[in-house]
């Protein structure tokens, strides 16, 4: 299916769009990732090392993701 006159396909249009929002997923990712830092050093209460963990699984796995959507589609 293309748009009239610009010949380009729809489908690569919502290709575009969605790797865009992944990578303004990722952005969020590593904003989360700072968030956790600084938190982390301005409390002490003993379970930084498993929110740091979290905090950089869930950067690594938005990358990931993003990198198997730009294979894919």
């Amino acid at each position: 299916m293309n748009i009239p006159l610009l010949g380009i396909s729809v489908w690569f249009v919502i290709k575009i769009f969605v790797l865009i929002a992944m990578l303004l997923y990722i952005a969020f990712a590593l904003v989360i990732v700072r968030q956790v830092q600084l938190m982390t050093k301005t409390l002490r209460v003993g379970f930084e090392f498993p929110l740091r963990t979290l905090s950089l699984l869930h950067l690594i796995s938005a990358a990931v993701l993003f990198a198997l959507a730009l294979i894919i589609l």
